[in-house]
């Protein structure tokens, strides 16, 4: 094997997915995969079943706020009016909280997932990595 003139191992895996190929250009070392790393695809999937599952809940969360607060509303306008808002308004108003709090929550956890994979760790979502894995 002549490193000076570029030539270098190239290789197969025991199984035989996964096929690098090596360049040599001024000091620098090229890998091209021909295949994708099945672990990147794994996270992807994972990562994209969250991302649809955080949104689907997220719009979920608030139109369950929505109808909840517009029904308490409705119910303190029948009992008659007066300059004060409805304690509905305050209640709903509070308890916007619950949907914020899903979300941002099911935001941070998308991050930390993504940072570990980032940093090489194999990472599973709770229940969605389970799942997707019996598919």
């Amino acid at each position: 094997m002549d490193v000076a003139k570029g030539e270098l191992l190239v290789y197969q895996t025991d199984d035989g997915q996964v096929k690098i190929d090596v360049r040599l250009e001024d000091e620098t070392i090229w890998l091209t995969q021909q295949h994708k790393s099945t672990h990147v695809a794994r996270q992807a999937l994972q990562a994209l079943v969250y991302q649809v599952a955080a949104a689907v809940i997220g719009l979920l969360a608030w139109c369950c706020w929505g109808v909840l607060w517009l029904l308490m509303l409705i119910a303190s306008i029948g009992s008659g009016a007066t300059a004060d808002p409805p304690a509905a308004v305050w209640v709903g108003l509070a308890l916007m909280i619950i949907p914020a709090g899903i979300m941002g929550l099911t935001v941070l956890y998308g991050l930390w997932g993504a940072v570990r994979s980032l940093n090489g760790h194999d990472f599973k979502y709770a229940i969605i990595g389970n799942w997707l894995e019996t598919l």
